[in-house]
C-alpha cells in the first residue's frame, strides 16, 4: 500500500472510531443525566424532610446548617455534569464533601442520605462502564503525516541554508579572485619594489652612518660632559643623523681632548655626516610619497581582507548551522520510520513510501 492512501485509510478508520465513541458518550451522557435528575430529587426530598419532633434542640441546629451546606454543595457539583467525561472531574470533589459533612445529618436522615449515596454509587459505576466500553474501540494516534510536514519544511530549510552557503562561497572566491588582481597590478607591485628596496637603502645607510659615529660614544663617555647634545648621543647614536649640525658643534668643542685615533672619525663626521644626514632624509621623504601613493592599494586590500575574515566567519556558523539541522532530519527520520511501523501495525499492511 502507498503511504498516501495507507494515511487515508487510517484517517477513516480513526473517524469511523470517533464517530462510535461519541455515540457511546451521548448515550451514557443522557444515562448519566437521569441519576443526577435523581439526585437532585433526592437533594429536594432532603430540604423538604421535617426535623422529627423528639430531637436534641442542640443536635437540630447542627443538622439544619449541616443540612443546608450538604445540600448546597452537593447540588452544585452534580449541576457540573453536562456530559459522561465531566463526572471523573466531580467524583473527587464529592468524596471530600462527605468527609466534611454528613456525619450528623446522617444520624437524623438516613434513608435519604443512604439513598443519595447510592445514586453516587451508580453514577460512579455508570462512569467506569463508560471507560470499559470506550476504550474497547479505541485507536493508537499515529503523527506520521505531521511528522512528513515537518521533514519537508526541515529539508527545505537546509535547502535555503545550502543555497546561501554557495552564495557566501561564491562571494568569497570572488574577493580573493579581487585580492589575487590588485597584487598583480604592475603600479601596486612597482610600488611595493620601490618601497622594500627605499627601506633597504635607507636602512643600510643608517647602520653604515651609525657604526662610523658610534665610535666616539666611548671617548665621550669618559669625559662625562654635563652636555645635554653628549648625553643625547650617548643615549642613541642615531642623534647625530637627525640633529648633525648639533653634533658637529659638539665634536669641535672636544675635539682637542679626543686621542689621535678617533681624528679620522672625527674628520669624516665633518666632511659627510652633514650630507649623508641630508641624503637620508630625502630618502625618507621619497618613502613617506610612495608609502602614501601605496596606501590606496594597501587600503584596499586591508578592505577586503576584512571581507574575506567575515565572510569565513558566516561561512563557520552557516557549516555548524546545517550540521544541527542535517542532525534533526535524521532524527525525524528515524521517528517517521518508526511511527510508519506503527501504521503498519495498525492497518496490517506494509507500506510504501513512493
Amino acid at each position: 500500500m502507498k503511504l498516501k492512501e495507507a494515511l487515508q485509510e487510517y484517517e477513516k478508520r480513526k473517524e469511523a472510531i470517533m464517530k462510535q465513541r461519541e455515540g457511546i458518550s451521548k448515550k451514557y451522557t443522557e444515562s448519566s443525566k437521569e441519576i443526577v435528575s435523581k439526585i437532585l430529587r433526592t437533594l429536594e426530598n432532603l430540604e423538604q424532610k421535617e426535623l422529627p419532633k423528639k430531637i436534641d434542640p442542640q443536635l437540630a441546629r447542627i443538622v439544619g446548617v449541616e443540612r443546608e451546606r450538604y445540600t448546597t454543595a452537593l447540588r452544585n457539583m452534580v449541576r457540573k455534569i453536562e456530559s459522561i467525561e465531566d463526572i471523573k472531574k466531580v467524583l473527587p470533589e464529592i468524596s471530600k464533601l462527605h468527609v466534611a459533612h454528613g456525619r450528623h445529618l446522617l444520624l437524623v436522615f438516613e434513608k435519604e442520605v443512604y439513598e443519595i449515596n447510592t445514586l453516587l454509587k451508580v453514577l460512579s459505576d455508570e462512569y467506569s462502564s463508560y471507560i470499559k466500553e470506550i476504550n474497547k474501540i479505541g485507536i493508537e494516534d499515529v503523527e506520521t503525516e505531521k511528522l512528513l510536514k515537518e521533514l519537508e519544511g526541515l529539508k527545505n530549510l537546509i535547502k535555503e541554508e545550502e543555497r546561501s552557503k554557495e552564495e557566501l562561497t561564491e562571494q568569497l572566491k570572488k574577493l580573493q579572485e579581487q585580492i589575487t588582481e590588485l597584487e598583480n597590478k604592475l603600479e601596486f607591485k612597482a610600488f611595493r619594489e620601490a618601497e622594500e628596496e627605499l627601506k633597504g637603502e635607507i636602512s643600510q645607510k643608517e647602520i653604515a652612518i651609525r657604526s662610523k659615529i658610534s665610535k666616539l660614544q666611548k671617548p665621550i663617555k669618559r669625559m662625562r660632559m654635563p652636555d645635554a647634545t653628549a648625553r643625547k648621543f650617548l643615549e642613541d647614536s642615531a642623534y647625530a643623523i637627525h640633529h648633525p649640525e648639533e653634533f658637529l658643534k659638539l665634536l669641535d668643542r672636544i675635539e682637542d681632548k679626543l686621542d689621535k685615533k678617533y681624528k679620522k672619525t672625527v674628520e669624516w663626521a665633518r666632511t659627510s655626516l652633514l650630507r649623508e644626514s641630508q641624503e637620508l632624509a630625502l630618502m625618507k621623504e621619497k618613502l613617506a610619497k610612495i608609502e602614501e601613493e601605496l596606501s590606496a592599494f594597501v587600503n584596499e586590500e586591508d578592505s577586503k581582507k576584512r571581507e574575506i575574515m567575515e565572510l569565513k566567519r558566516k561561512l563557520k556558523e552557516k557549516e555548524e548551522k546545517l550540521k544541527l539541522l542535517k542532525k534533526q532530519m535524521q532524527e525525524l527520520e528515524e521517528e517517521l520510520r518508526k511511527s510508519i511501523s506503527k501504521l503498519e501495525r495498525i492497518l496490517g499492511e506494509k507500506i510504501e513510501m513512493s
